[in-house]
Protein backbone atom coordinates (compact mmCIF):
# COMPACT_ATOMS: atom_id res chain seq x y z
CA UNK A 1 0.00 0.00 0.00
CA UNK A 2 1.51 3.39 -0.96
CA UNK A 3 2.41 5.87 1.77
CA UNK A 4 -0.05 8.70 2.40
CA UNK A 5 1.71 12.06 2.24
CA UNK A 6 -0.86 13.74 4.51
CA UNK A 7 0.08 11.35 7.32
CA UNK A 8 3.74 12.41 7.02
CA UNK A 9 2.71 16.06 7.45
CA UNK A 10 0.57 15.52 10.55
CA UNK A 11 2.52 13.31 12.95
CA UNK A 12 3.76 14.25 16.40
CA UNK A 13 2.81 17.03 18.88
CA UNK A 14 1.54 20.42 17.80
CA UNK A 15 4.13 22.99 16.77
CA UNK A 16 3.95 26.68 17.67
CA UNK A 17 4.71 29.01 14.76
CA UNK A 18 5.50 32.71 15.05
CA UNK A 19 4.67 35.18 12.29
CA UNK A 20 5.94 38.70 11.70
CA UNK A 21 3.34 40.53 9.64
CA UNK A 22 3.16 43.86 7.82
CA UNK A 23 -0.10 45.34 6.59
CA UNK A 24 -1.62 48.51 5.22
CA UNK A 25 -4.75 48.68 7.33
CA UNK A 26 -6.88 51.19 5.42
CA UNK A 27 -9.35 48.67 4.06
CA UNK A 28 -9.65 46.55 7.23
CA UNK A 29 -11.80 46.80 10.34
CA UNK A 30 -8.67 46.28 12.41
CA UNK A 31 -6.65 43.27 13.47
CA UNK A 32 -9.27 41.30 15.41
CA UNK A 33 -11.68 39.01 13.58
CA UNK A 34 -15.17 40.42 13.03
CA UNK A 35 -18.05 38.71 11.22
CA UNK A 36 -19.24 41.89 9.48
CA UNK A 37 -16.17 42.85 7.48
CA UNK A 38 -12.52 42.16 6.54
CA UNK A 39 -9.87 41.99 9.27
CA UNK A 40 -6.19 41.13 9.23
CA UNK A 41 -6.63 38.22 11.63
CA UNK A 42 -9.48 36.85 9.53
CA UNK A 43 -7.39 37.05 6.35
CA UNK A 44 -4.47 35.26 7.99
CA UNK A 45 -6.62 32.53 9.49
CA UNK A 46 -8.34 31.91 6.18
CA UNK A 47 -5.06 31.64 4.29
CA UNK A 48 -3.40 29.49 6.97
CA UNK A 49 -6.33 27.11 7.18
CA UNK A 50 -6.14 26.62 3.42
CA UNK A 51 -2.37 26.11 3.39
CA UNK A 52 -2.29 23.73 6.37
CA UNK A 53 -5.60 21.94 5.70
CA UNK A 54 -6.76 22.46 9.27
CA UNK A 55 -8.65 25.08 11.24
CA UNK A 56 -6.17 27.70 12.51
CA UNK A 57 -6.64 30.38 15.15
CA UNK A 58 -4.07 33.16 15.28
CA UNK A 59 -3.13 35.20 18.37
CA UNK A 60 -1.65 38.66 17.79
CA UNK A 61 0.61 40.79 19.96
CA UNK A 62 -1.90 43.64 19.84
CA UNK A 63 -5.32 44.48 18.42
CA UNK A 64 -4.75 47.39 16.07
CA UNK A 65 -7.87 49.45 15.34
CA UNK A 66 -9.59 49.92 11.99
CA UNK A 67 -7.32 51.72 9.53
CA UNK A 68 -4.15 51.28 11.61
CA UNK A 69 -1.07 49.79 9.91
CA UNK A 70 1.80 47.53 10.95
CA UNK A 71 5.36 46.83 9.88
CA UNK A 72 6.15 44.37 12.66
CA UNK A 73 2.97 42.89 14.10
CA UNK A 74 3.76 39.53 15.72
CA UNK A 75 1.38 36.59 15.96
CA UNK A 76 1.48 32.89 16.75
CA UNK A 77 -0.58 29.78 16.06
CA UNK A 78 -0.41 26.08 16.82
CA UNK A 79 -0.52 23.43 14.13
CA UNK A 80 -0.26 19.69 13.54
CA UNK A 81 1.33 20.28 10.15
CA UNK A 82 4.97 19.40 9.50
CA UNK A 83 5.31 21.87 6.61
CA UNK A 84 8.54 23.85 6.82
CA UNK A 85 8.56 27.55 7.74
CA UNK A 86 9.75 28.68 4.31
CA UNK A 87 7.04 26.66 2.57
CA UNK A 88 4.38 28.18 4.84
CA UNK A 89 5.70 31.70 4.22
CA UNK A 90 5.66 31.33 0.43
CA UNK A 91 2.23 29.72 0.40
CA UNK A 92 0.77 32.38 2.70
CA UNK A 93 2.06 35.32 0.70
CA UNK A 94 0.74 33.73 -2.49
CA UNK A 95 -2.78 33.65 -0.99
CA UNK A 96 -2.96 36.81 1.11
CA UNK A 97 -4.24 40.14 -0.24
CA UNK A 98 -1.59 42.51 -1.56
CA UNK A 99 -1.90 44.80 1.49
CA UNK A 100 -0.92 42.02 3.93
CA UNK A 101 2.58 40.56 3.85
CA UNK A 102 4.11 37.90 6.09
CA UNK A 103 7.71 38.98 6.62
CA UNK A 104 8.87 35.96 8.60
CA UNK A 105 7.64 32.51 9.64
CA UNK A 106 9.58 30.82 12.41
CA UNK A 107 9.01 27.81 14.64
CA UNK A 108 9.18 28.72 18.32
CA UNK A 109 8.75 27.10 21.71
CA UNK A 110 5.49 26.57 23.55
CA UNK A 111 6.63 29.17 26.11
CA UNK A 112 6.28 31.91 23.50
CA UNK A 113 3.03 33.88 23.45
CA UNK A 114 2.73 36.74 20.98
CA UNK A 115 0.72 38.90 23.38
CA UNK A 116 1.67 37.90 26.91
CA UNK A 117 5.40 37.40 26.26
CA UNK A 118 5.85 40.88 24.74
CA UNK A 119 8.01 43.26 26.79
CA UNK A 120 7.53 46.40 24.66
CA UNK A 121 5.85 47.77 21.56
CA UNK A 122 6.89 50.71 19.43
CA UNK A 123 4.34 52.82 17.54
CA UNK A 124 4.91 55.68 15.13
CA UNK A 125 2.35 58.32 14.19
CA UNK A 126 2.98 60.35 11.02
CA UNK A 127 1.71 63.77 9.96
CA UNK A 128 2.29 65.33 6.54
CA UNK A 129 1.73 68.96 5.57
CA UNK A 130 -1.12 69.36 3.08
CA UNK A 131 0.97 71.84 1.07
CA UNK A 132 3.50 69.17 0.11
CA UNK A 133 3.30 68.20 -3.58
CA UNK A 134 3.27 64.52 -2.62
CA UNK A 135 0.56 64.91 0.04
CA UNK A 136 -2.06 63.25 -2.18
CA UNK A 137 0.11 60.10 -2.17
CA UNK A 138 0.47 60.04 1.61
CA UNK A 139 -3.14 60.06 2.75
CA UNK A 140 -3.45 56.34 3.45
CA UNK A 141 -0.48 56.23 5.84
CA UNK A 142 -0.28 59.81 7.20
CA UNK A 143 -2.62 62.36 8.67
CA UNK A 144 -2.40 64.98 5.91
CA UNK A 145 -3.28 68.37 7.39
CA UNK A 146 -1.90 71.83 8.11
CA UNK A 147 1.25 71.66 10.22
CA UNK A 148 1.53 75.39 10.74
CA UNK A 149 1.39 75.13 14.52
CA UNK A 150 1.48 78.22 16.72
CA UNK A 151 4.13 76.67 18.96
CA UNK A 152 5.56 73.48 17.42
CA UNK A 153 8.28 73.29 20.08
CA UNK A 154 5.57 72.34 22.58
CA UNK A 155 5.16 68.96 20.85
CA UNK A 156 8.55 67.85 22.16
CA UNK A 157 7.82 69.32 25.59
CA UNK A 158 4.64 67.25 25.77
CA UNK A 159 6.48 64.11 24.67
CA UNK A 160 9.10 64.61 27.38
CA UNK A 161 6.38 64.39 30.04
CA UNK A 162 5.40 60.87 28.98
CA UNK A 163 8.53 58.98 30.09
CA UNK A 164 8.06 56.68 33.07
CA UNK A 165 5.04 54.89 34.51
CA UNK A 166 1.76 56.81 34.45
CA UNK A 167 -1.96 56.17 34.58
CA UNK A 168 -3.09 56.88 30.99
CA UNK A 169 -6.84 56.73 31.64
CA UNK A 170 -7.12 60.32 30.40
CA UNK A 171 -5.73 59.27 27.03
CA UNK A 172 -7.65 56.05 26.38
CA UNK A 173 -11.03 54.77 25.35
CA UNK A 174 -13.10 54.05 28.45
CA UNK A 175 -13.13 50.28 29.05
CA UNK A 176 -14.75 48.94 32.19
CA UNK A 177 -13.03 45.53 32.02
CA UNK A 178 -9.50 46.89 32.54
CA UNK A 179 -8.01 46.29 35.98
CA UNK A 180 -5.74 49.33 35.66
CA UNK A 181 -4.51 51.93 33.17
CA UNK A 182 -0.83 52.00 34.10
CA UNK A 183 1.70 51.96 31.26
CA UNK A 184 5.47 52.43 31.42
CA UNK A 185 6.76 54.60 28.58
CA UNK A 186 10.40 53.91 27.75
CA UNK A 187 10.77 56.72 25.23
CA UNK A 188 8.65 59.22 23.35
CA UNK A 189 9.71 61.96 20.94
CA UNK A 190 8.87 63.96 17.83
CA UNK A 191 10.98 64.16 14.67
CA UNK A 192 10.39 66.84 12.02
CA UNK A 193 11.72 66.69 8.46
CA UNK A 194 10.66 68.73 5.44
CA UNK A 195 7.06 69.27 6.44
CA UNK A 196 6.62 65.77 7.87
CA UNK A 197 6.13 65.21 11.59
CA UNK A 198 6.56 61.81 13.23
CA UNK A 199 5.80 60.90 16.83
CA UNK A 200 7.41 57.71 18.16
CA UNK A 201 6.53 56.02 21.44
CA UNK A 202 7.73 52.78 23.03
CA UNK A 203 6.03 51.32 26.12
CA UNK A 204 5.45 48.05 27.89
CA UNK A 205 1.73 48.18 27.04
CA UNK A 206 -0.80 50.44 25.34
CA UNK A 207 -4.45 51.17 26.00
CA UNK A 208 -7.06 51.40 23.25
CA UNK A 209 -6.65 54.61 21.22
CA UNK A 210 -3.90 55.76 23.58
CA UNK A 211 -1.38 56.84 20.94
CA UNK A 212 -4.01 58.57 18.80
CA UNK A 213 -5.44 60.43 21.80
CA UNK A 214 -1.97 61.50 22.92
CA UNK A 215 -1.26 62.84 19.44
CA UNK A 216 -4.59 64.70 19.37
CA UNK A 217 -3.90 66.28 22.76
CA UNK A 218 -0.31 67.24 21.88
CA UNK A 219 -1.47 68.94 18.69
CA UNK A 220 -4.05 70.87 20.74
CA UNK A 221 -1.20 72.14 22.91
CA UNK A 222 0.94 73.11 19.88
CA UNK A 223 -2.06 74.95 18.39
CA UNK A 224 -2.70 76.64 21.76
CA UNK A 225 -6.22 75.22 22.05
CA UNK A 226 -5.16 73.97 25.49
CA UNK A 227 -2.09 74.47 27.65
CA UNK A 228 0.98 72.43 28.49
CA UNK A 229 -0.13 72.39 32.12
CA UNK A 230 -3.50 70.92 31.12
CA UNK A 231 -1.66 68.15 29.29
CA UNK A 232 0.61 67.57 32.31
CA UNK A 233 -2.44 67.42 34.58
CA UNK A 234 -4.02 64.82 32.31
CA UNK A 235 -1.00 62.58 32.91
CA UNK A 236 -0.74 63.20 36.64
CA UNK A 237 -4.46 63.15 37.51
CA UNK A 238 -6.55 60.62 35.55
CA UNK A 239 -9.70 62.21 34.21
CA UNK A 240 -10.93 63.51 30.89
CA UNK A 241 -9.24 66.18 28.76
CA UNK A 242 -11.73 67.51 26.16
CA UNK A 243 -8.89 68.18 23.70
CA UNK A 244 -7.70 64.54 23.82
CA UNK A 245 -9.65 63.70 20.67
CA UNK A 246 -8.19 60.70 18.80
CA UNK A 247 -6.14 61.59 15.74
CA UNK A 248 -7.22 59.70 12.57
CA UNK A 249 -6.12 56.09 12.38
CA UNK A 250 -4.39 56.52 9.00
CA UNK A 251 -1.25 58.00 10.58
CA UNK A 252 -0.60 55.18 13.07
CA UNK A 253 1.73 52.21 12.52
CA UNK A 254 2.80 49.41 14.86
CA UNK A 255 6.49 49.33 13.99
CA UNK A 256 7.78 46.47 16.14
CA UNK A 257 7.20 44.23 19.13
CA UNK A 258 10.01 43.35 21.52
CA UNK A 259 10.44 40.16 23.56
CA UNK A 260 12.78 39.21 26.40
CA UNK A 261 16.02 37.38 25.67
CA UNK A 262 15.42 33.69 25.12
CA UNK A 263 12.14 34.23 23.28
CA UNK A 264 11.58 34.94 19.58
CA UNK A 265 11.98 38.58 18.60
CA UNK A 266 10.34 40.63 15.85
Amino acid sequence: MPERENDDLNEGPKRRIRLTVAYEGTDYLGWQYQPNGPTVQGSLEGALSEVLSESIRVTGAGRTDAGVHALGQVAHFDTDSRLGSEVIERALNARLPRDIRVREVKETGSDFHARYSASAKFYRYRLADNRLPESVLLRRTNWVRSTEFDRPELLQECAALLAGEHDFFTFSKSETHRRHHLCEVFRADWVVEQGKFAFGIEANRFLRRMVRMLVGAMLAVAEERTGLEDFRRGIEVPGRLPQAVPAPSAGLTLVRVEYPDGLSKS
